[in-house]
């Protein structure tokens, strides 16, 4: 009898694993699609090339010239320069001075000799841009107008030529050169006027 039991436990046992083998588990099959768009938005930065980081961003650069009258007069000169930064193909750098305050010092814009020189990053289209007329030659202030804004630069590409992860070397430079001799005909006190460049997208 207990032979006989085992046996047919054995027998039961092959039955159900024959049986389980036969009918294969079936697994669900899931998908995950992950669409990946990148849109590219146009911008433009201007920024002192004293201080290039964001902090320096927009910036006011002061442009201070001090005058002594003398004999054998030598001229006084003094500068600023912006850094442009685009990924436009289309792009212009205008500006436009503010009203002169009241001064006795007989100073006029004629007076104040007024440059451009260009340069640029080693990632950077030296290319990029041109100096408009009459600012691709020495001229004077009174060519930059209070009524209405002037073109000083023409883009026409983008700043960078190859990849600069950190946007460090990819800049466009604008160096403004100001310069005046000094003159016993002008009077002591402090001439001035405010300068705004606008960089953008015609």
């Amino acid at each position: 009898m207990t032979s006989l039991f085992k046996m047919r436990a054995l027998f039961y046992l092959l039955i159900v694993c024959i049986i389980l083998n036969s009918f294969p588990i079936k697994a669900d099959s899931n998908q995950a699609i992950v669409p990946v768009n990148i849109t590219v938005q146009g911008k433009l930065i201007i920024s002192d090339a004293e201080n290039d980081n964001k902090s320096g961003m927009s910036p006011t650069i002061n442009v201070l010239l001090k005058l002594t009258p003398d004999l054998n007069n030598s001229i006084v000169s003094a500068k600023s320069s912006i850094r442009i930064r685009t990924n436009l193909n289309s792009w212009k750098l205008t500006a436009q001075r503010s009203e002169i305050i009241n001064s006795e010092t007989n100073i006029a814009p004629e007076d104040i000799s007024l440059s451009f020189t260009t340069q640029s990053g080693e990632k950077a289209n030296p290319n990029a841009a041109k100096l408009m007329e009459p600012f691709n030659s020495t001229t004077d202030l009174s060519q930059i107008g209070t009524n209405t804004a002037i073109d000083i630069l023409i883009g026409k590409s983008k700043t960078s030529i190859s990849k600069d992860p950190d946007n460090k070397n990819n800049w466009f430079q604008l160096t403004s050169n100001y310069s005046i001799l000094p003159d016993f005909f002008h009077n002591i006190g402090e001439w001035n006027t405010v300068i705004s460049y606008s960089l953008v997208s015609p």
